[in-house]
């Protein structure tokens, strides 16, 4: 995404700017559009198996991505083909399903002042962090199926409930689980488009 969370109490005011979360916002359009439609429970079992069949999709590529790795040219102003897997591998890690899991473990007991915040980090710091350039590309494809498919499990057990959590997000304001999902999966299309203009880019 366009940012990275930490999760925090609602009595933790440590809020960056509306400018930031303005900045935010304009870079969330940027990766997954002006509006994300609205969605139901009725959508649950797609957005599952939208959610897994990523690791498909990769599993296809590999061949490409090889090819494309060695030959692309990265700059400071875009992410390699590495770096883009590996903020997938961030995204589901680091950043949504924290915020899931704190979600979830707010339960019915709890006062809406409970609720949990995502609070703003630097995802490109993220990636710097994690070195993701510096790995082998079958290490870093070996852990994004592994982890994808450890999450796609975990929806598949997950009550129905827990798709009713919510968490308030600085710039999109509040957001349940199923949204999240939603959200993870449009992160995914906009990021496997990505892969495929750097296939397409090193294959000319």
């Amino acid at each position: 995404m366009s940012e990275s969370f930490i999760v925090s109490n609602r009595n933790d005011r440590s809020y960056p700017n509306l400018e930031s979360a303005s900045s935010i916002r304009a870079g969330f359009i940027a990766e997954i559009g002006e509006s994300i439609p609205p969605i139901s429970t009725s959508d649950l079992d797609e957005l599952r198996r939208e959610y897994a069949v990523l690791i498909i999709q990769l599993d296809r590529l590999r061949p490409s991505l090889i090819t494309a790795d060695v030959l692309h040219r990265a700059d400071d102003a875009s992410w390699s083909i590495k770096e883009i897997l590996g903020h997938i591998i961030d995204a589901d890690r680091e950043i949504w399903w924290p915020r899931i899991e704190a979600a979830i473990a707010v339960d019915d007991r709890s006062s809406a002042q409970d609720s949990p915040n995502f609070v703003t980090l630097d995802q490109k710091e993220i990636v710097r962090r994690n070195r993701w350039q510096s790995l082998p590309l079958d290490d870093i494809l070996a852990q994004l199926m592994r982890i994808r498919w450890n999450y796609a499990m975990r929806l598949n057990t997950m009550a129905p409930e827990s798709f009713e959590r919510t968490g308030e997000h600085l710039a999109l304001g509040e957001l349940s689980v199923l949204k999240i999902i939603q959200i993870l999966v449009a992160h995914d299309a906009h990021y496997l488009d990505k892969i495929r203009e750097l296939i397409e880019e090193t294959s000319k």
